[in-house]
């Protein structure tokens, strides 16, 4: 007689469990995938010795609710164990200054209890990878958007990392601004002459440097026309791109550097993609890349110490993305180089 489970196994048979999942205990009183997710954060929290309370205290099995982790408010996100993407809905994100800071991804597994989570994306990645994909300008309240689980890195460390070493206010709760406003609205590059920077570019951690520094000039090569100096750090982390705050602590580490050029008013706009340290490579794949209506540039690094596009002045915006593979693009808002 044919065992039909060995003839037809489970999805889990057929695959390597990845070694930090974790199998929760026949005694754990688990019910929904959340709440199994929740049972395996407490676990290790424990584990940790790291006395922190997850809320909210009332209603914490409401897959509606965020969680609270240290004051952080965390979007948990759970699939089955075999998914390739996860859903994210966008109710929350529609509510400036109380959308989530961290979004936590989990695949569960209800029949074998066992949990496993990839890893998390900050509020700033999430709504950096929106900004890249074709429908990113349309989204409503009520839509759900499917968000692929090759984005989500670092597993639980990285929550706990991020959660202890990080002050809340560090990350945004800022939700996803309205189709109109991103569609409309073009960074000024003639702002940065006057010392002004558009809020989108201090977002991703961007700041003016003084065009006539001298030690900065020679190890960025900045030219002697530049009118002013739009540095943005990024970095690279377990193959995703960060930038601000969360590229300080990458090891791999690079500067993105905007330079309007002329001689009373900016003529063209130079882009400049370098080392962090002079002297270093940039990673290999990494791409710098542009365009201007229908003028396109790329750049991609075969260990180059840098990476150069130019553009003239022009009515139309340029649109100023990094990317590498497999990683979320860094886009800048579009840079508008006329008066």
């Amino acid at each position: 007689m044919t065992n039909a489970a060995s003839t037809n196994p489970e999805p889990l048979d057929l695959l390597p469990l990845p070694e930090d999942v974790v199998v929760l205990s026949s005694s754990a009183q688990t019910g929904t995938p959340r709440e199994m997710v929740l049972v395996a954060l407490e676990e290790r929290l424990k584990a940790q010795k790291l006395d922190w309370n997850i809320g909210p205290s009332l209603d914490l099995p409401n897959p509606e609710r965020l969680l609270s982790m240290n004051q952080f408010a965390v979007q948990l996100l759970t699939s089955g164990f075999t998914a390739d993407v996860i859903n994210v809905p966008l109710s929350h994100w529609h509510r400036s200054g109380a959308a989530p800071q961290l979004l936590l991804a989990a695949r569960v597994d209800e029949e074998s209890q066992v949990v496993h989570i990839p890893g998390l994306l900050t509020g700033m990645e999430f709504q950096q990878w929106i900004r890249s994909q074709p429908a990113g300008q349309n989204l409503r309240p009520q839509d759900e958007l499917e968000v692929p689980f090759s984005l989500f890195k670092g597993g639980i460390e990285r929550l706990l990392t991020l959660v202890q070493l990080l002050k809340p206010e560090a990350i945004n709760r800022k939700g996803i601004e309205p189709a109109a406003s991103l569609q409309t609205s073009a960074a000024s590059v003639l702002d940065w002459l006057s010392g002004q920077l558009d809020e989108a570019l201090q977002a991703l951690g961007g700041s003016l440097v003084p065009a006539t520094a001298g030690s900065f000039r020679s190890s960025v090569g900045s030219p002697d026309n530049a009118l002013a100096v739009l540095a943005i750090p990024l970095g690279l982390e377990d193959g995703q791109l960060r930038s601000g705050n969360a590229a300080q602590t990458c090891i791999e580490r690079f500067r993105l550097l905007l330079m309007p050029t002329g001689s009373d008013q900016p003529e063209q706009l130079l882009l400049r993609l370098v080392p962090e340290l002079e002297g270093d490579l940039l990673p290999d794949a990494l791409t710098l890349k542009a365009h201007q209506g229908d003028w396109h540039q790329t750049k991609t690094s075969q260990m180059n110490t840098a990476l150069e596009l130019i553009f003239s002045v022009s009515e139309q915006v340029i649109e100023v993305a990094v990317s590498f593979p497999d990683s979320t693009e860094i886009v800048l808002p579009p840079l508008k180089l006329s008066q």
